[in-house]
């Protein structure tokens, strides 16, 4: 039997009409958004539809709703025999849920609790951060020009070699402001500036406040797919590795060819990634075949078998 690999991509912006129809109408979702309502206390697709990507708490939420529900129509209409589950950045999180290393309740607490502590430490620096996203430059020429940036004394540190085309760097938002002046001037081509620093060394204190006001106070239990770590591209099935794991992606830095490099070593086959469609396929099908489910998939997939139903 084939070894199928499933994986969640991190968040992304994403416009809710897009999904929309997905998330009113299809019974996965449905169940997914029901249990939502019931933990945060208030309707998650009307806060959802009128969410911008900054409110951490009600996209993430949604974000997490949408992939989880992707997930459960997929094991039961795609031919998917997993032997890893894991996910980059925020779908990590959405990875141990549907793993089962996090229960969707607690998934869901981790969210909220967790967006909260980041908005409170963010909001206390004396400086605001951000991390600005680019692409049309290859990760030579990335540290080349940030090492450049560094040495004209702007701290600033690269968080994202999604492959050697899309990168992303953390820092002040004014030194992001200047630093992307300078990519636009290498060639570069910048598309998306986040209010707030990940996957960096100098969010140490943030990761170490989610450990223990947020992470230690969920339960975590062994999944029943081993997790790939985006960090060191290991298979984890460790409950107390899988969280640290989770809390050390808010310190390091993405490294796609880790992920890739993972899914190989753990002889996978194929890999299907989850959620509304994004790069993550394209470079993940470089290495190996790869499809997505997507709302649109799904869609498409009950249109045929409704038109296969009518009679002729």
């Amino acid at each position: 039997m084939r070894r199928d690999a499933l994986y969640f991509p991190g968040l992304v912006p994403t416009k809710f009409s897009s999904v929309e129809d997905f998330l009113r109408t299809n019974d996965y979702a449905r169940r997914r958004i029901e249990v939502a309502d019931e933990v945060l206390g208030y309707s998650l697709l009307d806060s959802y539809a009128e969410a911008e990507v900054y409110d951490w708490e009600v996209y993430e939420s949604g974000f997490m709703a949408l992939t989880l529900a992707l997930a459960d129509w997929a094991l039961d209409h795609v031919e998917i025999n997993p032997v890893l589950c894991g996910g980059q950045s925020f779908g990590a999180i959405n990875a141990a849920v549907f793993s089962g290393s996090l229960s969707y309740v607690d998934g869901l607490e981790l969210v909220r609790s967790s967006a909260k502590v980041e908005i409170e430490y963010f909001e206390a620096q004396p400086e605001p951060l951000g991390c600005l996203f680019f692409y049309r430059l290859n990760s030579r020429q990335v540290d080349e020009l940030v090492d450049a940036f560094r040495s004209d004394g702007h701290d600033v540190e690269v968080s994202i070699y999604l492959d050697d085309a899309v990168h992303a760097v953390s820092g002040t938002l004014a030194d992001l402001e200047l630093l992307e002046k300078r990519v636009r001037e290498a060639g570069g081509y910048p598309f998306y500036t986040m209010n707030r620093s990940e996957h960096c060394a100098s969010v140490r204190p943030l990761r170490d406040r989610l450990e223990t006001e947020v992470y230690d106070r969920v339960t975590w239990r062994s999944p029943k797919w081993p997790m790939l770590s985006d960090v060191t591209g290991e298979l984890l099935s460790d409950p107390e590795e899988i969280k640290q794991d989770l809390l050390d992606g808010w310190v390091t830095p993405v490294h796609w060819s880790t992920v890739v490099e993972g899914m190989r070593t753990a002889r996978t086959e194929h890999a299907h990634i989850i959620g509304p469609r994004n790069m993550f396929a394209r470079i993940t099908n470089n290495a190996l075949p790869t499809d997505v489910i997507t709302p649109k998939k799904v869609a498409d997939h009950e249109a045929a078998a409704t038109a296969n139903r009518v009679p002729r």
